[in-house]
């Protein structure tokens, strides 16, 4: 009797089961076709995801922001700072072909003739005064008066110079007890 209550067991079993089975696979389709409601999708990923992916796009913008940003203006500055070099060693060469032609004799001469009207010895200097031009006057510069001094100038002066002695003799010093 044990096996044959064993066998009809094992019956029920597999009438619960298969009714089971049938019941999931339905509930498996409607699944699949409406969707869970609370369930919702960005770009194909769940809310949850989506807003762990922004987060982490938000920190890995604000990490970069500074490095970036320094970046940048460090290489506006080089960008200036090799444009001023540039203009400098212009500067330079400049300077270097006016030091050239300073020393030489040639232009050294030309500029005493003409700057500083010398002339070589044994040459004439010639100056040519055209009528109705004449030569402006050369003003005598004036200079221009000169402020006070400070109080405290004028009291150093009188302390460090020696004031004159009068020619009235001192008078001589009396004891005290001899008539006068």
């Amino acid at each position: 009797m044990a096996a044959a209550r064993t066998a009809a067991g094992n019956r029920a079993v597999q009438r619960r089961t298969a009714a089971g089975k049938a019941a999931g696979t339905a509930r498996a389709r409607s699944r699949k076709g409406k969707g869970r409601g609370g369930d919702r999708t960005i770009l194909g990923l769940s809310t949850g995801r989506a807003v762990i992916l922004a987060a982490v796009f938000c920190a890995l913008a604000l990490t970069l922001a500074v490095p970036m940003r320094t970046y940048f203006s460090q290489r506006a500055e080089a960008t200036q700072l090799a444009q001023q070099r540039r203009e400098l060693e212009q500067d330079v060469a400049r300077l270097r072909d006016r030091r050239a032609q300073q020393q030489d004799p040639a232009y050294i001469r030309s500029e005493a003739r003409d700057r500083l009207r010398l002339v070589l010895p044994g040459d004439t200097a010639y100056v040519v005064q055209v009528p109705g031009i004449e030569q402006p006057a050369v003003p005598t510069p004036t200079a221009p008066p000169r402020p006070p001094d400070p109080w405290y100038t004028q009291l150093w002066r009188s302390m460090s110079t020696p004031q004159p002695v009068s020619a009235a003799p001192a008078p001589a010093p009396t004891s005290e007890g001899a008539p006068r």
